[in-house]
């Protein structure tokens, strides 16, 4: 039988609820096995892996760095950087060769968050400031690792730290972390340049006045997790990403880092439309103390997503109501009024794990990146503070009544990022390295991963950056080949679709059932739901080739 368990979020006077059943736990072995002993990297066993030329052959690294600490909402304790771009070259022995350097640090001013064209060479970037808006720089990356700017445009917002393209590449959406509001900006299909300013823009204040101060101004510095920190921090919403999600397009999740709530909104793809807002749910177990949910990540094959808690240091694991995401989509297809979806949520949460061990100060860590390994059998996080990377296990097959589900979590261990403030981490192209930027110790750092335990090792590699915020992996194409629409590069909140063999990568290979609801669909509903799905993927490729 379904239990409620009631939960009323920080900062919020409405009582919130999270349907749970009996796997729902903060248990760390929930496989019943015991995880292995958190070590640092070094004490590991050493594999010997293959590495595939192919994958890292002209693939390039887009690496951001801080100029100006004065206008960030959080205080980095390295150097500033005079130029705030560099482009490396990605060699197979996991080492790095700089290619290029640009963006002046008074021009090019904090650049934080990068996202690379998931089938052209053209890399986004966006500016953090807390007074001025944003900036979004759209440029072309060529093999040799130069950049020609194509366009720019202005984010509407404040201390901008998220871009998503949506499934169809015609629209880019930003996230403005400090008045917290939601744009989407025109994309050229064909040429990933911006063809118009904002189009749409969504504010969760409904226009009330931002309650706390800058940090220059009286405020707090965001980099803490102290009470005073929070009592501030907290009083404010902050967006902090925005998914797409990956099966419709069609419901945008916004992690509310300042109200600790996961919100659910309708896009409305073929408009480019942030519409409105079906629900908000408690990113974590709600334990009266701030969870401060930062990022979401789907698993590339299950039916679910993890969302990374900054302040609590907890991976909170949601399981997706497929149904649900179909039926919004039907009815948008329709025309049809999105008010009958307001008050359900496509997410359920199953488990919450905490990053870092449980006798460490959560007051002294705050998380940084989540990333669902591209196998799918891991999930790795990094911590700030305690100074790591949090690789856990992803189960992989349905438990039994009462024991865990599929897509939950358990811990491998912890491992040193060999720096200060892992604020980011990005894989290569193969999955079999791992590259770290340690914000506050000036240094990007290179580990290797082995596929199998989900150990790393560091490989010697380590490179000189003030203030490294974001690595951004891209690999070089032939943008003009007649293939390019089937090439899956970096993951932007959905999965770009390969024609062949790699379609039914776009339909997850499981679905999370729930046994309770009366209208889940048997396994062979699913599986010719799945069928359908293949042959329209199928026509929408066939029509692209035709446009293109």
């Amino acid at each position: 039988k379904t239990k409620i368990q009631r939960m009323a979020p920080y900062n919020d006077d409405r009582i919130l609820e999270h349907q749970v059943t009996s796997v729902l736990t903060s248990d760390a072995s929930i496989d019943g096995n015991s995880p292995a002993n958190g070590s640092f990297a070094g004490s590991q066993d050493t594999d010997v892996q293959a590495i595939d030329e192919e994958f890292v052959d002209q693939q390039l690294f887009f690496v951001t760095s801080y100029s100006d600490f004065d206008k960030l909402a959080h205080g980095p304790r390295g150097h500033t950087a005079k130029h705030t771009l560099r482009v490396y070259r990605f060699l197979a022995d996991g080492a790095l060769v700089l290619l290029h350097i640009a963006g002046e640090g008074s021009k090019v001013i904090n650049p934080a968050f990068s996202r690379f064209h998931p089938r052209l060479n053209v890399v986004y970037t966006c500016t953090e400031d807390i007074e001025e808006n944003g900036q979004i720089l759209a440029y072309e990356i060529h093999p040799d690792g130069s950049l020609t700017e194509i366009g720019h445009v202005d984010a509407g917002g404040t201390s901008t730290c998220y871009l998503t393209i949506d499934r169809e590449q015609r629209h880019l959406i930003a996230v403005n972390y400090w008045d917290s509001s939601l744009v989407v900006i025109p994309l050229s299909r064909e040429t990933g340049e911006f063809t118009g300013p904002i189009q749409n823009m969504y504010d969760p204040r409904h226009g009330k006045v931002m309650l706390a101060a800058a940090k220059n101004h009286g405020g707090v510095n965001h980099s803490m997790n102290d009470e005073s920190t929070i009592a501030q921090r907290q009083v404010d919403p902050h967006s902090h990403a925005l998914v797409l999600d990956p099966f419709e397009g069609c419901v945008a999740y916004v992690p509310d880092l300042g109200k600790d709530l996961v919100r659910e909104f309708w896009y409305n793809k073929t408009e480019g439309k942030i519409g409105c807002e079906f629900n908000a749910l408690p990113s974590g177990m709600s334990t009266g103390k701030p969870d401060g949910p930062r990022y979401l990540e789907f698993h590339p094959k299950f039916n679910v997503a993890y969302v990374v808690n900054e302040l609590s240091s907890t991976v909170a694991v949601f399981s997706i109501d497929r149904e649900l995401l179909s039926e919004i989509s039907r009815a948008t297809k329709l025309g049809l009024s999105m008010d009958k979806f307001k008050g359900r949520s496509t997410l359920k949460l199953i488990q919450s794990i905490k990053t870092v061990p449980s006798a460490f100060p959560t007051t002294m860590n705050t998380c940084g990146r989540i990333c669902v390994h591209q196998s799918g059998r891991h999930v790795i996080v990094s911590n700030r503070g305690h100074e790591s990377l949090t690789i856990f296990r992803v189960k992989q097959c349905c438990g039994s009544k009462g024991k865990a589900m599929r897509g939950t979590l358990a811990q491998v261990g912890f491992f040193h990022t060999r720096g200060e403030t892992p604020r980011h981490f990005q894989f290569d192209h193969s999955g079999q390295f791992l590259i770290v930027a340690n914000q506050d110790s000036d240094t990007i750092a290179v580990f290797s991963f082995c596929l199998t335990s989900g150990k790393i090792k560091y490989t010697g590699n380590e490179y000189h950056i003030p203030s490294p915020n974001f690595i951004c992996c891209c690999p070089m194409v032939d943008r003009y080949s007649d293939d390019d629409d089937n090439q899956a590069y970096e993951k932007v909140g959905y999965t770009v679709p390969a024609v062949e063999d790699n379609v039914s990568s776009t339909v997850p290979s499981s679905v999370v059932i729930d046994p309770t609801k009366k209208n889940s669909l048997d396994f062979q509903s699913e599986l010719e739901l799945a069928r359908k799905e293949i042959g329209e993927l199928k026509k929408q490729l066939s029509q692209l080739s035709r446009e293109t």
